[in-house]
């Protein structure tokens, strides 16, 4: 009997998503809700080192510790040393970041889910792979889990701090207003 293959399901978050996620404080209830399993590339660990914060009315740098989402397999880390893949990320640092370039290769080569919010990378990427937008697993949290209010503000207000804003054609933007507007 062969293996099931458990890559098919498989969520690989860039570097940009990695930080918008962790910046929510809610990271690991987000990433529960992801159908399969979720995993960033070795050099996306590497590159979403800290987020910032507005502490008492000063932008403070906080470091993030995905040591916990592992642990528990929450989150993967991987490496490669497939040919194809490598080849692929080679190829995809011509326009791309290097942690974009390997999630990219990662989710291309093993049918995986690529979530980004890089227009550059979703424009050069959509015939190639599956994409989400950090705020798509966002927003299916909160509707899961039935989170609005205060606590959603909160969330979504930590991702901007730390300096993302969806572009006026996103389409979430309508919802991130919304839930934004009181803040």
């Amino acid at each position: 009997m062969s293996e099931p293959n458990t890559r098919a399901t498989t969520t690989y978050l860039d570097a940009c998503a990695v930080l918008s996620l962790y910046a929510t404080r809610h990271m690991a209830e987000i990433l529960s809700m992801v159908p399969g399993q979720v995993a960033i590339s070795d050099l996306v660990a590497g590159e979403a080192l800290y987020v910032w914060r507005i502490v008492d009315g000063k932008r403070e740098r906080l470091l993030i510790d995905l040591a916990s989402l592992v642990a528990d397999s929450t989150l993967s880390v991987l490496t490669t040393d497939d040919e194809g893949v490598l080849q692929t990320f080679v190829d995809l640092t011509v326009d791309l970041d290097d942690g974009e370039a390997m999630t990219a290769a990662l989710a291309i080569h093993r049918s995986g889910v690529l979530v980004t919010d890089d227009k550059k990378a979703e424009n050069l990427l959509a015939a190639r792979v599956q994409i989400r937008s950090t705020l798509e697993l966002i927003k299916a949290w909160a509707d899961t889990a039935s989170i609005d209010g205060p606590e959603l503000r909160l969330a979504l207000s930590a991702v901007y701090e730390r300096g993302y804003q969806p572009p006026k054609g996103h389409p979430l933007k309508a919802w991130w207003d919304l839930t934004l507007r009181d803040r």
